[in-house]
């Protein structure tokens, strides 16, 4: 792995004094001023940056950065792809354009809700769908597929106003759904107010958020009789509303507001909005009232208009200039952690073959913050840590709502791959199919996949099958056959006693496993003919393995392939 100068700081280069940039056009000298005299340290870095060709690191010591443009160039890059409309077709076969839009695809697949309530996850029903508050917590699952194969996004939004205790019931319940699913879960940490575009888009510019709590399932409680909504957006994959302070002041002349009084329900248009922003006002105000709805433009209110905000009151009324799209460039870092703090390592000139299944690596983007996690690597617990850690020491100042996403390997989203020059999508596939599961024996293979096809919350990991799975594998795999097929279906047993098959084999075995003794802190040579030295644990009876690691074989084997090598490694499997 190619990298480049390790640091304390989560930023590299870490900011002044141990890192002094001069720039050639407007100093005659590489060394700056006051460099020996100024208070500098004398092992004070300095480096020469030519203008027009600064660095990355350079770019990002600053909140934004225009790049100059001659008169007759002709806008290109992101600039450009802002005003694309969407093709579900090129954001799945061109990554490059899904990670720059920070879109998989445009919203249409399958979305799932859940309200934290009472430290627990209640399902919120379909039509309250995007009708969150800011006392409240929730998950959002996202299920997608790309060619061919399905994926998911869960989306943690945490409310301004949300408790301590929410939070962290959020991320206990969001590792809860990622065990369901697999590991399978991208998940991103979204802060209110700070949506990402794709989070907008699944809501089809549907997305309000009320500032009070919410009640039972979701269901918004008390509110006060006069409320103000800001509309903000242009199509129904950028438009989100937002409740704001019942006041003049809040008002800006540029959007668009629903006042909702006791009597009528105002569509306020600024002078400054346009066609697209009314018409998508006018599909938000059927979700948040069904009051009459009266068109108001600015400069023409009724006095009742004024009377309900609590009078007049100036407000911005400058026309906005449009947003400038940040380009800066992505940078990637290896994560450790030295004595309880945060080490970077940044991988110049980045490629896929720098993601090693041992380590955690930051993805700056700028816009969001990407952690991928390899298979193997031990810290992942600490991940969103560092990534707000991160932010938060940052030289530039960066916004702590920056959206952090949580990548698995080999479950890496087009938002994150399309960063990489090239990226081999099969690289880590080396997962078995179900007819490979056990050589030579299509009766054995058959049986697992009925068995896979009745499991809708848990996908099975890699099985013993590589040439050597003997008579012993066969006959572990026969003796647990019926209550695993069973125990899937319908959930673990509560009780019952379990009569074990004949043994065909020279190894005593129990209740269709071997001994737990013939199996733990074993070398490869010394296992039982036939068994799987990387397998080991499954050729454990149902009883010592639940005994052993204190879950059933589905359980186990339902987790991260990475997790099961950790808990393999604490009880001598591996």
């Amino acid at each position: 792995m190619a990298l480049g100068t390790s640091s304390p700081s989560p930023a590299a280069p870490p900011p002044s004094p141990q890192h002094i940039y001069t720039n050639t056009r407007t100093l005659g000298s590489p060394e700056p001023e006051g460099h020996a005299g100024g208070g500098y340290p004398t092992y004070t870095n300095v480096e020469v940056v030519n203008d027009g060709a600064e660095s990355a690191a350079f770019k990002q010591l600053f909140r934004t950065w225009s790049e100059k443009r001659s008169r007759n160039q002709k806008l290109g890059g992101r600039d450009k792809l802002i005003h694309v409309k969407l093709d579900v077709g090129k954001l799945h076969t061109q990554p490059e354009l899904a990670a720059q839009l920070r879109m998989v695809d445009d919203g249409s697949g399958k979305v799932e809700v859940w309200c934290m309530e009472d430290l627990h996850r209640q399902p919120v029903d379909p039509k309250h769908h995007g009708q969150l508050y800011a006392g409240n917590c929730y998950l959002v699952l996202y299920t997608y597929q790309r060619l061919g194969r399905v994926q998911y996004i869960l989306y943690l939004w945490q409310g301004r106003q949300a408790t301590a205790d929410e939070i962290k019931a959020l991320n206990s319940n969001a590792k809860e759904l990622d065990v369901m699913y697999g590991g399978a879960l991208v998940q991103e940490h979204v802060t209110m107010g700070s949506e990402p575009p794709h989070f907008l888009a699944i809501f089809q510019g549907q997305l309000v958020i009320f500032q009070e709590r919410a009640g039972h399932h979701g269901k918004g409680q008390s509110a006060s009789t006069t409320r103000l909504f800001h509309v903000q957006g242009t199509d129904s994959q950028n438009t989100k509303t937002m409740e704001v302070p019942a006041r003049a002041s809040s008002l800006n002349s540029n959007d668009i507001f629903l006042l909702v009084t006791a009597g009528v329900c105002y569509l306020w248009f600024g002078k400054g909005c346009n066609g697209d922003q009314r018409e998508m006002a006018r599909v938000v105000v059927t979700v948040i009232s069904k009051k009459n709805e009266e068109t108001v433009l600015e400069g023409r209110e009724p006095p009742h208009f004024w009377e309900a905000l609590g009078g007049r009151a100036p407000y911005p009324s400058k026309k906005r200039l449009p947003e400038e799209v940040p380009r800066f460039q992505p940078r990637l870092f290896e994560c450790s952690s030295q004595m309880g703090c945060l080490v970077l390592a940044e991988v110049v000139f980045f490629s896929q073959e720098d993601l090693d299944k041992y380590d955690i690596m930051l993805l700056d983007t700028w816009q969001e913050i990407f952690l991928w996690l390899g298979e193997a690597a031990s810290e992942w617990k600490e991940a969103v840590a560092w990534g707000q850690e991160y932010l938060k020491t940052h030289p530039a100042g960066r916004s702590p709502a920056t959206p952090i996403v949580l990548v698995k390997q080999g479950h890496e989203p087009p938002t994150f791959t399309g960063w990489f020059f090239t990226w081999d999508p099969y690289k880590w596939t080396s997962h078995l199919s179900d007819t490979e599961v056990v050589e030579g024996s299509p009766a054995a293979a058959s049986t697992i996949s009925e068995i896979t096809a009745e499991v809708n919350n848990f996908r099975l990991s890699r099985w013993p099958g590589n040439g050597r799975a003997g008579a012993v594998a066969l006959q572990a795999l026969k003796g647990s056959q019926d209550s695993s097929e069973n125990e899937l279906m319908r959930g673990p047993k509560s009780g019952g006693t379990r009569t074990s098959s004949s043994v065909s084999s020279t190894s005593a075995t129990i209740n269709g496993g071997l001994r737990r003794e013939q199996l733990m802190h074993q070398a490869a040579e010394d296992l039982p003919e036939g068994v799987d030295p990387a397998r080991r644990e499954f050729y454990l009876s149902d009883s010592d393995f639940q005994d052993i690691f204190g879950k059933s074989k589905e359980e186990f084997y339902s987790m991260a392939t990475w997790r099961q090598q950790q808990e393999k490694k604490q009880l001598g499997f591996f």
